[in-house]
């Protein structure tokens, strides 16, 4: 409807989401809340934190391409992009995930 042309989800490094949701421990504020959406990113990552903060991106990524319908028909007219990519936070470079 705005005309966006790209949703671009960025995991970052160090995410203290994902590093919270790995030690599946209470913490305060809304955090706690999102490991059950961060739990499959884990399932993937063999307990690297980086690599669970990627396969997070891509895999939140996902859930916006192909559960939205509203998204999910603007992506395949070719409208709408969704990507994700990942921010070092050291170098702030950001790299294409797809």
């Amino acid at each position: 409807m705005l005309g966006t042309k790209l949703i671009m989800v960025l995991g970052h490094g160090g995410c203290g989401a994902v590093k919270a949701a790995m030690k599946a421990e209470e913490v305060p504020g809304q955090i706690s809340g999102l490991y059950p959406y961060i739990r499959p990113a884990l399932d993937q990552a063999g307990g690297n934190l980086e690599t669970a903060v990627r396969a997070n991106a891509r895999f939140q990524a996902g859930i916006l391409k192909n559960d939205s319908p509203l998204i999910a028909r603007l992506v395949r007219q070719h409208r709408l992009r969704v990507a994700a990519a990942y921010y070092n936070l050291t170098d702030g470079r950001v790299t294409l995930l797809d």
